[in-house]
């Protein structure tokens, strides 16, 4: 993200030789990694460091010293560093990693444009499938609950064709989460290759997660996350029972189910259903998916939900979404 070019020489300078002009000494993290910086420069970015540094009764005092020494262990060394950064007009990259702890480091310390900036980095990217995908296994990883639980449903929007083809994302994904997300109702399916897919990328990075690929998947096959008995015959044979995907007396019973016609359809939500629907569906061609809507509209809900989907398929609109349409896309996923 590119700040203004108009000091950043000389601002430059005095952030590569922090820890000669400075007054101030931040140690961050549980470490207490050291930060060096001019208080003045971080008073005129936030009005927190403002009142900690020159306000009476919140002035921070360290007598023994020639700097200030501020401890901070509830922000980890990365983001801050990034913040850091930001407050002496340098740029600042953002990615789906360090997102979560700038905008938290932002937020307290109330450096507005820094958080303005991240939320509208946030906007942007959740409204592409790989972008959401990354945010959502990010947020999991990271712990940010409130943002992992807003970023899940646009994942489940863009369905599991977008979980199957962020194999990176996904595989740092713990089985609990990667499971929960895979049995949701709300999770767009519209064959059950796409939910194999996702399953083969999960297990495949197995090792990186330090476990072991076969125990990967039988913890999926117990878990039931993929109904094979849906699987088309071929493919079950070739990517299932010929690769030993299940022990023979679980795929003696897929082929038994489907003998017997015993295959119910996978659960599907209103909202489920409608954003597939919605999915794939470009401007030219929206007049031939009517039918399809008008069809589910005795079911409970149906008014609320259709335009519930409606909004998120106008703020996933990348040809014709203008940065207002950004803001209205953050606000609904702030947590």
């Amino acid at each position: 993200m590119k700040r203004s070019d108009a000091k950043s020489k000389r601002m430059q300078v005095m952030l590569e030789n922090s820890a000669t002009y400075s007054d101030v000494e931040f140690q961050v993290g549980p470490e207490g990694e050291r930060f060096y910086g001019l208080k003045a420069i971080f008073a005129r970015a936030s009005e927190v460091f403002s009142k900690m540094f020159f306000e009476a009764g919140f002035r921070e005092q360290h007598e023994a010293t020639p700097r200030v020494v501020v401890r901070i262990e509830d922000i980890m060394p990365g983001p801050f560093q990034l913040l850091h950064r930001w407050v002496y007009d340098m740029d600042v990259s953002l990615s789906c990693d360090t997102i979560f702890g700038v905008l938290d480091a932002a937020r307290k310390y109330m450096v507005e444009d820094l958080e303005l900036t991240c939320r509208r980095w946030l906007a942007l990217e959740a409204r592409s499938s790989s972008g959401a995908v990354g945010l959502f296994c990010a947020a999991v990883a990271g712990q940010w609950i409130p943002w992992s639980q807003a970023l899940r449903s646009r994942v489940e929007s863009f369905g599991a064709t977008a979980l199957a083809a962020s194999p990176k994302a996904i595989g740092h994904l713990p089985a609990d989460a990667f499971m929960s997300l895979l049995s949701s109702e709300d999770l767009c399916v519209e064959r059950e290759e796409e939910v194999f897919e996702a399953v083969q990328a999960w297990a495949d990075a197995a090792n990186d997660r330090g476990e072991d690929p076969a125990a990967a998947w039988q913890k999926i096959a117990e878990a039931d996350v993929i109904h094979f008995h849906l699987l088309e015959p071929r493919f079950f044979t070739e990517r299932v029972v010929l690769l030993g995907r299940l022990t023979q007396e679980q795929s003696l019973s897929v082929f038994v189910s489907r003998a017997m016609g015993d295959c119910p359809a996978r659960q599907a939500s209103l909202l489920a259903r409608l954003q597939l629907i919605l999915r794939d569906c470009s401007y030219e061609d929206a007049t031939s998916i009517i039918d399809s809507i008008i069809d589910l509209r005795h079911e409970d809900t149906y008014p609320r939900t259709l335009a519930h989907c409606l909004v998120q398929k106008a703020l996933a609109d990348y040809e014709h979404c203008s940065e207002s349409h950004d803001c209205n896309m953050l606000a609904r996923l702030q947590p």
